[in-house]
């Protein structure tokens, strides 16, 4: 096994140990040695297996079920709980080891007995595809504790399982089944995050459980506010020039001039602009991984922004509590709470459908244009050009973006290629959305089984100045669909590459096609997978087609358009209209968009 050289070797494993342990009925030994090689797995990304790691997956994965499945093995309550826990890291091994998907066979031999449940949850992933194989409320009646735990960690494999075919489908399953008896104290909070993720409307009904589990939580906190509306709470964990959440928040609250700005910091580790704040509060994580809300409960604030609810699960425990009169989101993490005690959610009306309320929960304000302000990127672009025989595509988006439908899209975009499938590459940036719970190769193995090993290039981890270098290295850039990319698609144009996208009827799938029509390339803002697919063959194979193309984005004034700062100014006027007119508007039956003039 070939790990970055800052991991921790792989934990020792005798299989002969093991066995005698089992033998001599010393389980609660035999779990703590499972679980330490689980943990290290959830725990460490290996990008690459040589024989000797092959070997060791292997004699783990065979052991482990085994034993894991025999009806007298069973392990203490605690090691069972953590053994749910574990679902995705171990669903993610059996993938890689020779035995693939034979999970399924050692699940459906599981004898009856004391252990049967957690067994069965902790075999029982999105890999499975069994759709309607398990009784949900059976489950949650059996064990809610269990099934809490299990509900948020079969969740966990949205990263490397939706290319894994039927996954996608398995995982909209398991959302749509969420039982009322959820309890987020124990379950994963991935779900929240994720459910956005497989299409169609499972976040509508997982958030508002998620969100009900959260207020039964927060039932016995008492905060005391007396709300001075000339105040504003800030609330974030991603408030630092290279998050994306900043970059497109940060003219935002900028503009709140003549309000007394607060920064509530989620948590004191990692990079912070403190700049342009009156004060800053930080949130501290406590022994037990919980946040300690306290600074919180004793304020004067009218206003609370958060720019980025459900991008850490602290905010979305924040957004369940009345911290002061006028609640706000918008578009940093672009999707309704569904439920929470947010009141508002910003937006922008030329990248919304024309019937946009229905996707939110929250009173809907559309600012004129785009609903974000893009900050130009810290990088300079040398103006190089690509001049390799392969055609190198760039591919912005994290792993959850790219499903098995999504793959075969990508192929059908292979067999339009003159020269074969293997004159083009894509290269993948997924950042780290690959660096737990051993999700790295599964997913390059389910790709690479799509595409052909040779056309895929993951990239993952870079600094941002080191990603922009790369990208300047593709030819072009495609965003994916139907959750588009924001900032991916800025960056993009920042650095004149011409960037193909395919317009969804949400937010997050039409400010890709909204920025690529605003610096004069509709032809590149496509609403259909035929037309998605050609486009893309077309600059492959046309060169008079693209050389266009790129003549236009090369003359297009960004400045005035995807980088404009108009939209800073029509928040400060929702925030001010907002404030005058809250009492009002919550008494209101009306779901009518509030909409900002310019």
């Amino acid at each position: 096994m070939t790990p970055n050289p800052t991991q921790p070797a792989v934990p020792a494993f005798s299989p002969q140990v093991l066995m005698d342990l089992y033998l001599r009925g010393r389980h609660d030994e035999l779990s703590g040695q499972f679980l330490a090689i689980l943990r290290h797995f959830r725990d460490t990304t290996y990008t690459e297996l040589d024989a000797t790691g092959r070997r060791f997956i292997n004699e783990f994965v065979n052991l482990f079920l085994t034993l894991f499945t025999q009806a007298d093995y069973v392990p203490s309550r605690p090691h069972l709980l953590e053994m749910v826990s574990h679902n995705a890291t171990i669903s993610n091994l059996v993938a890689i080891s020779c035995f693939r998907f034979s999970d399924v066979s050692f699940l459906a031999s599981l004898d009856e007995g004391p252990a049967h449940l957690g067994k069965m949850l902790t075999l029982r992933s999105a890999r499975f595809n069994g759709k309607g194989d398990v009784d949900y409320k059976a489950v949650f009646d059996a064990d809610p504790v269990l099934a809490s735990v299990w509900y948020g960690a079969f969740a966990q494999l949205y990263n490397a399982g939706f290319l894994h075919p039927g996954s996608t489908s398995d995982l909209r399953n398991h959302f749509e089944e969420v039982d009322d008896r959820l309890d987020v104290r124990h379950a994963p909070l991935d779900a929240y995050f994720a459910s956005t993720y497989v299409g169609g409307d499972c976040d509508r009904v997982v958030k508002p459980v998620m969100n009900a589990s959260f207020r039964r939580l927060l039932a016995g906190v008492s905060v005391r506010n007396r709300p001075d509306l000339r105040k504003v709470a800030v609330i974030s964990g991603n408030w630092w020039p290279g998050h994306s959440v900043y970059r497109i928040s940060k003219a935002f609250v900028e503009a709140l001039d003549g309000y007394q700005v607060t920064l509530v910091r989620i948590g004191s580790r990692g990079e912070v602009d403190t700049r342009g704040f009156d004060r800053v509060v930080t949130l501290d994580y406590q022994a037990d991984g919980g946040l300690d809300i306290r600074p919180l409960l004793d304020n004067d604030f009218g206003v609370v922004y958060y720019p980025d609810v459900g991008l850490k699960a602290p905010s979305i425990l924040l957004a369940n509590l009345r911290l002061a009169p006028i609640q706000i989101t918008s578009t940093g993490h672009p999707v309704s709470t569904f439920g929470s005690e947010i009141d508002y959610y910003v937006s922008g009306a030329e990248a919304e459908p024309p019937d946009p309320e229905r996707h939110y929960s929250e009173r809907l304000v559309l600012l004129p244009g785009c609903g974000v302000v893009h900050e130009r990127p810290e990088a300079t672009p040398t103006g190089r050009r690509p001049a390799g025989e392969r055609v190198v595509l760039n591919c912005p988006w994290n792993a959850q973006k790219l499903s098995h439908a999504m793959g075969s899209t990508l192929r059908q975009v292979q067999n339009r290629i003159r020269g074969g499938r293997q004159r083009l590459t894509f290269r993948l940036f997924v950042n780290r959305s690959l660096d737990r719970r051993s999700d790295y190769l599964p997913f390059v193995h389910d790709l690479e089984a799509i595409l052909c090993p040779g056309c895929v290039e993951v990239v993952r981890g870079l600094s941002y100045s080191a990603y922009m270098a790369r990208m300047e290295e593709g030819d072009f850039s495609i965003d994916s669909y139907p959750f588009g990319g924001c900032n991916t698609v800025a960056d993009s144009l920042f650095l004149r590459r011409l960037v193909v996208t395919w317009e969804s009827d949400r937010w997050y799938g039409r400010i890709g096609p909204w920025m690529v029509r605003k610096a004069g390339l509709p032809e590149l803002a496509v609403t259909t997978e035929e037309a998605y697919v050609a486009t893309i063959a077309r600059l492959v194979n046309d060169d008079a087609f693209r050389a266009d193309l790129q003549a236009r984005l090369d003359r297009a004034d960004l400045d005035t358009t995807v980088f404009a700062r108009d939209e800073g100014a029509s928040f400060r006027k929702a925030v001010d209209f907002l404030v005058a007119n809250h009492e009002r508007l919550k008494r209101e039956s009306d779901r009518t968009p509030i909409r900002i003039d310019r």
